[in-house]
This record gives C-alpha cells, structure tokens and sequence, in this order.
C-alpha cells in the first residue's frame, strides 16, 4: 500500500499502489434503489426461504422461515416482509451510539432468497458495483456522516432512506473496489477467528469451573458469612470512579452507559481489593469481588464485604458456578420492595472449601487462563482498531 498522491484530486490517503485514478463522485439513488417491507409471498420461494433479523446480517446467521413459523404467529398473506437477493444490502437503521449506526452486511447467498421485516438497498444493475465494497463504504465514518441523524429520543441515531437518497459518495473502479473489500474481508475474517479463540477459552473457563466447584465432597463446611464483614465506607471526597455489579461482575460505568448520570458520587459506598459487593439484579443476584489493587466506589444500593480467612480469587470463582443455585433460593419478592436479596439466610448458606494449598493451586490455573484470555482480547481490540484506520483511510 501507499499513500495517495497529492497532485491526484478525490483519492484516499492510503491505498493499493497499482491504482492511481481518481475516484469518482456518484449520487447513491444513480446506483440503487430502495426497498419498504411488501406482502410478497415467499411461499413460492419452497421451504428454504429465510427470515433475517438485523443481528443476524451483522453476524451471517440466519434462520429458516419454516424455523420461524414455529415460533411465531406469522400470516403468510399480511406478514410485512420482501424477498432479500444475492447482492442486497441491509444494515443497521438505528442505534444508541454513532459508531454501531450503519453497521452492514451484504447478502451474498445466490441459492436462497430471504424475508427481511425492514429496508435494504438494492443495485440497479449489479455489475455497477462492488457489494462488498459498498457495505465497507457504509460503514466509514465519513459516509455515516452525511446519513445519520438524530431521532426523536435522546441519544438516538437514524440513517433513512430520505437521507441516503440524497446523498453522494466516491468509488473508484470495479477492479479497485474488488481489492479492497477482498482486503478488509481478510481482516474480518481474523477478527471472526479472534471471537472464537476467546469464545473457546470462555467455554474452557467456565468448563473448568464447574468441575472444580461443581461437586466439591469431604473437605472443610464453612457458611459464606463465615468469611464475609460488613462495612460501609462512603465517598465523602467524592474523588472516585464509580463502577457497577452485574451479570459480566464490575464493570466501570463508563464502559456501560454512553455518559454519566450523575456528576456526585459522594454518597456511594468505597470498595477496595477483596472487596465483596452484592446486589439485585432483574433475573439474578449481583455479585462482584474486587481482586485488583484497584480503588473505585459503587452505587449504595450494594451490600459490601470484606473478605477474610479465605483467597478472594477463589471465592469469586466459587460464587460465579454457586450463583444460579444462591439466586434461587435467596432472592425475595415482596409487594412493597419488589425483588430484594435475603441476605440474612444467603450468610448462612455453608460451603464446601478447598484446603488452603488446593485453593492456591486452582487460583493459579484460572490466574493463568484469565491472564492468556486477556492477551486474545487485547489482539481482538488491535484487529478492530486496525480495521477503523484503514476504514477512515481507505475511502474518501
């Protein structure tokens, strides 16, 4: 690759080095046309037909239509759908965050056609373009700027065919484009590689965990409040980073909302290494425990502990596989509160222990599978931050 040219007008900043034309501005509605839900009937389509939700473009799945009739009430006569062809292009119309509007995939199954309860974008002639090049060009930046806008509710992102008519955006020639889309489908390749790696160290985690923990006989009983201290210390300096409890344990509020809520964290509850934090949640109770020398406050809606007399690597892993059997039997409804924790009788819940040594042992080995699990993720974060540049780069 190099970069382009300063004498040529209307090239990207880096691109492949056999090409040196400039690319060429087109109107969209020139190259494509729009296409609305229509009561088509796929019935004559034979029973291969598909039926795409915008998760299943974005992710190459899909599920058949007779799958779907099971599951669902669907009237072949009203049902809004069209028939989706090798070639079409459906993306991600609407989102809470910029950088997931106008995500895109292209359909390139040329043995079935499928329904789409949506929109797509349809080449006129499909030797005008490269689709896979398109879906890539959706995808930039500079093309999400001149489609997306705001919606009704706050925080709230729309790309819609008004707007996307109207639009033009730069191609270069077909033999370019093909380069480029094989190019970065290469790239999306590794990243779907990567996602299995992690995928298959997860499974391997949560695998070795339940044998562990699963069926633990004849060592040390002990109740879990046993080895737990209430305390609670507040923010008073309001001078840390507040995290929250859930389904995936602490997490920085940051990385779940797309900005604060709340400017004063005075009144939240401090937690620090061997911390146990417990809450409620929708469908199960919150656990997390701070291993990390790390130093954050949490909502006071929490219950915090301190742990003692036991490793809290292991105590966490224990209480990640315990989890679903502890939310079954100590959550609560009432009338007044809704969902609450028993925390009273959760305390007196007894435990199966490892001795000490074996306890050290079993930190280890999941000490060791975190730490290569995190080394798979940090190159997943590498491919996609690559994939941004040459996104941003590589088109105009």
């Amino acid at each position: 690759m190099s970069k382009s040219n300063e004498t040529t007008p209307n090239v990207p900043t880096l691109r492949f080095r056999e090409f040196t034309d400039s690319w060429t501005l087109i109107p969209i509605k020139k190259m494509l046309r729009f296409q609305n839900g229509i009561n088509a009937d796929s019935t004559k389509y034979g029973k291969g037909i598909k039926y795409i939700s915008v998760s299943d473009i974005l992710n190459n799945q899909y599920i058949t239509y007779d799958c779907i009739k099971g599951l669902i009430d669907i009237d072949e006569k009203t049902f809004n759908k069209f028939i989706v062809e090798y070639g079409d292009i459906l993306f991600q119309r609407s989102s809470e965050t910029f950088e997931d509007i106008g995500r895109a995939n292209v359909y390139l199954d040329k043995e079935h056609s499928a329904t789409f309860g949506g929109f797509v974008i349809r080449g006129k002639k499909i030797s005008d373009y490269n689709p896979l090049f398109f879906r890539y060009l959706l995808c930039t930046h500079n093309a999400r700027k001149q489609t997306v806008r705001m919606g009704a509710g706050a925080q709230h992102y729309n790309i819609g065919q008004e707007g996307l008519e109207k639009i033009c955006l730069y191609f270069p020639c077909l033999q370019e484009q093909q380069k480029i889309s094989d190019f970065l489908s290469a790239i999306d390749n590794k990243i779907a590689a990567q996602n299995k790696i992690i995928s298959k160290y997860e499974t391997l985690i949560k695998g070795i965990r339940h044998r562990v923990f699963g069926s633990i006989c004849g060592e040390k009983q002990s109740s879990l409040g046993g080895f737990l201290e209430e305390y609670s210390e507040k923010n008073v300096a309001n001078d840390l980073q507040s995290v929250a409890v859930g389904k995936y344990g602490i997490r920085k509020r940051e990385e779940i909302y797309s900005k604060e809520l709340s400017a004063d964290y005075s009144k939240n509850k401090v937690i620090r290494k061997n911390t146990l934090i417990i809450g409620m949640g929708s469908t199960q109770i919150d656990i997390g425990i701070l291993t990390t020398d790390d130093c954050y406050c949490v909502s006071p809606a929490y219950t915090t502990y301190r742990i003692k007399g036991i490793n809290s690597f292991y105590l966490q892993e224990y209480l990640i596989e315990l989890n679903p059997l502890l939310s079954v039997r100590y959550m609560i409804t009432s009338a007044r509160q809704g969902k609450a924790v028993n925390k009273e009788d959760l305390m007196k819940h007894l435990m199966t222990i490892h001795s000490e040594s074996e306890q050290k042992e079993i930190c280890q080995c999941f000490e060791n599978l975190y730490s290569r699990l995190q080394i798979e993720k940090e190159m997943l974060s590498a491919l996609q931050k690559q994939k941004a540049f040459l996104l941003q780069s590589m088109f105009i």
